[in-house]
């Protein structure tokens, strides 16, 4: 009907239409030791202060780099079977063992620990310290210990432990050790020379006598899982406890790891790893973790998970991305609506992604649809954007659509970008931009208004890719070769120059922005804006900043910017996903090491739910990116790790002098980045000696015949194409003259 709304009524009896895609995880990688170790259990994950990831197995230490594996074994007769790893707050690393025996490392031998009192004769399952430096030991048989004053102190049932069995050791931010036993959970502290205990049990509100784990999440929660399979949230400040929805289906919790108001990793004794979302409150199993026993859990300074599995040992995970293989056909477009479902649109029509069973099924099966864009308007309804079949107006809880062309007041049947803010919605097209504006429900009682934006009211031109709505409600515009415009207060400014300044360089300079692809904004209230070929240009309101390959770029063509709940910008291209800080523009490249494989998405294929997570569709896998909320490393870790003279190693802690003879020197670094370990480079010089700085993949430089006189070493790491902000590790030694 021309000049009319055309209804159409569509009920889903019926579902025609069912693909099967993988279920929504984390990319997983396995780790093993080597040959040599093939038949070891690795059953504890510990992560010490300079971002080093150990493990403790029944046959041994290993320190792991993200490449290699180096191990540390007992040269006696005694168990090698580790069942604590510490590194204490002078930079000592502590081993306890199944036996009871204590040792830690110096000059890379293990040393056993021999106090006056000597060391438990029961297996010791944890260490810790506490705010007045006292070192303290768990173990399964013989309670709990200090050392005060050069003497060892025990804490038993006759002080008030719930018993002599203890699974696990959490220090709390106040100094005191949490200790899960049989019979409840027991925190211990000493206060003025005198031992004090607060337990808790059943009477309390627990809800299991066995704890096996105990996180700390902050100082009014604290994670606790039982043997019986319950994971419960304890308020140490209101003494209360909380229980989630329901106990893990599979029994005994052996650990658990907590990520910030987002969800809980729970270790199993049979069952291998349950997440609780917190956002969507269940449980759901993690399939590449298996069936098996999970020994521990561990969350690094990365965002990645580990996980010690008997059947499959060692595996993490960058807990950021987790991906969907959908199976799908040239998908064009995605929403995460305001339920948390997943919606899909691609040549072949709608999709939708139902978790439980992990299917898309297609809604709208009685309309061929080429669908290039998605939006959800305010009362929850979808708007649906084709190639030249208009606007589809579609309610999916009682199936009523409504088409809208341009015999309705569509400015062009070819939709390619939706966005808005209330009840007003823009639609980019081939033809300008229709501005939609209703005040009620249009599936009930309301009615469309539309209004066209062209080349005749003042946009650049009118082939618009992109639409975005800013947090000043002001909307702006991507052109086919006009750059952007923005529409506020009811007029239209174009910029199709971007007067801009590389940082480093003086004088400004001018380039065209031609095609605008994607637009978002940061929480300064900048515009981010990604081009066909030129990069990626900020715009602060009055002036433009460019980013390029010389900034860290990985490339060029930029298909798609979203912002996460952190503020960071995703910038999505053809081959991965980078995550840029706008404030010092640091760039992390994310690619094959999280899963992320030939994305090549297309341009609509990104969207932001209402937790800040980023959803990117590339042709096989859906990428889920997920802002986390704990403060992330974004650099690897540089140490240095071995100063060697003429190959013998020196002592580069407490030595930095060397006579005229030993002037050979071999350095030993590595940058820790578990995340992609393959990808770090170096820069290093020797300061005295080297006239500029040496790049490198290598993580060995070598000096000889060095003059007498005096040197710094330093190195730096990173994991992008930049160097901009990399931390400097640096060693000074000299040469003395004959």
């Amino acid at each position: 009907m021309s000049g009319q709304m055309r209804i159409l009524f569509f009920i889903m009896t019926s579902i025609w239409l069912a693909v099967v895609a993988t279920a929504q995880e984390p990319f997983f990688k396995i780790y093993e030791p080597g040959e040599s170790f093939s038949n070891v259990n690795i059953e504890l994950v510990y992560e010490d202060r300079n971002g080093q990831i150990w493990f403790g197995s029944d046959g041994g230490v290993f320190l792991f780099d993200g490449i290699y594996f180096q191990s540390f074994i007992k040269t006696d007769s005694s168990t090698n079977h580790v069942r604590s790893i510490y590194r204490d707050r002078g930079g000592r690393l502590w081993a306890g063992y199944a036996d009871g025996s204590v040792f830690y490392l110096e000059n890379k031998q293990l040393v056993q620990w021999l106090p006056e009192e000597g060391t438990p004769s029961a297996p010791v399952i944890g260490f810790a310290e506490d705010g007045e430096g006292r070192f303290w030991l768990a173990t399964y048989g013989e309670g709990l210990y200090y050392m005060e004053g050069g003497r060892m102190h025990q804490i038993g049932p006759e002080e008030g432990l719930l018993g002599n069995d203890i699974y696990c050791l959490a220090r709390d931010a106040r100094g005191r050790m949490w200790v899960g036993t049989d019979a409840g959970i027991s925190i211990c502290w000493v206060e003025n020379g005198q031992k004090s205990i607060h337990n808790l049990t059943r009477e309390e509100g627990l809800p299991d006598d066995i704890v096996q784990a105990i996180v700390h999440a902050n100082d009014t929660t604290t994670w606790i899982g039982t043997y019986d399979g319950w994971v419960v949230r304890y308020n140490p400040v209101e003494g209360t406890f909380s229980y989630l929805k329901k106990k893990s289906p599979f029994g005994p919790i052996t650990s658990l790891e907590y990520f910030e108001e987002k969800e809980i990793w729970a270790g199993t004794e049979r069952g291998g790893v349950y997440r609780y979302s917190l956002e969507e409150n269940r449980w759901s199993h993690l399939k590449q973790g298996g069936h098996s026993k999970i020994f521990d859990l561990h969350k690094d300074i990365e965002g990645n998970i580990w996980v010690l599995s008997y059947d499959r040992g060692i595996l993490s995970a960058n807990r950021q991305f987790e991906l969907i293989q959908h199976g799908l056909s040239n998908v064009q477009a995605i929403l995460m609506d305001k339920e948390n479902r997943l919606w899909v649109g691609s040549q072949d029509g709608l999709f939708r992604y139902h978790t439980r069973d992990d299917r898309f099924v297609r809604h709208l099966k009685g309309f061929s649809l080429n669908i290039i864009s998605l939006y959800q308007d305010t009362f929850g309804n979808l708007l649906i954007g084709t190639f030249d079949k208009g606007l589809f107006y579609y309610r999916p809880s009682t199936g009523t659509v409504r088409q809208l062309t341009e015999n309705d007041g569509i400015t062009n049947n070819n939709i390619l970008s939706i966005d808005g803010t209330g009840g007003k919605v823009w639609l980019a097209t081939l033809g300008g931009v229709t501005e939609m504006n209703y005040d009620a429900d249009p599936d009930r009682e309301g009615t469309f208004r539309f209004r066209s934006l062209t080349r005749e009211s003042g946009l650049g031109t009118n082939f618009i890719y992109k639409v975005f709505v800013d947090s000043k409600k002001r909307a702006w515009f991507g052109t086919d070769g006009k750059g952007i415009s923005v529409l506020e207060n009811g007029r239209i400014k174009n910029y199709p120059v971007a007067v801009h300044q590389h940082d480093g360089e003086s004088g400004e300079k001018s380039i065209p922005l031609r095609a605008v692809y994607s637009i978002t904004e940061d929480r300064r209230g900048h515009i981010w804006l990604s081009t066909k070929d030129a990069g990626i240009f900020e715009f602060d309101g009055t002036r433009f900043h460019h980013l390029t390959v010389k900034e860290g770029l990985r490339e060029m063509e930029i298909t798609s910017l979203a912002t996460d709940a952190n503020g960071q910008i995703i910038i999505v291209h053809p081959t991965g996903i980078d995550v840029l800080t706008p404030e010092n523009k640091h760039l992390i490249y994310y690619d094959k090491d999280v899963g992320i494989e030939n994305l090549d998405p297309h341009l609509n294929a990104i969207c932001t739910d209402g937790f800040g997570n980023v959803w990117v569709a590339g042709q096989h896998t859906i990428v889920k990116y997920s802002a986390l909320a704990e403060d992330l490393e974004i650099h690897p870790r540089t140490l240095l790790r071995n100063v060697s003279i003429f190959l013998e190693p020196v002592d580069f802690y407490h030595t930095n002098s060397f006579g005229c003879d030993q002037n050979n020197l071999i350095f030993d670094y590595v940058g820790l980045w578990y995340t992609d370990p393959d990808v770090v480079k170096y820069r290093y010089r020797l300061k005295g000696y080297d006239l500029d700085w040496i790049e490198s993949k290598d993580r060995r430089a070598t000096y000889s015949n060095l003059p007498p006189g005096r040197y710094t070493f330093e190195v730096m790491s990173t994991e992008n194409d930049a160097w901009l902000d990399e931390p400097v590790v640096s060693y000074s030694f000299a040469i003395r003259p004959p």
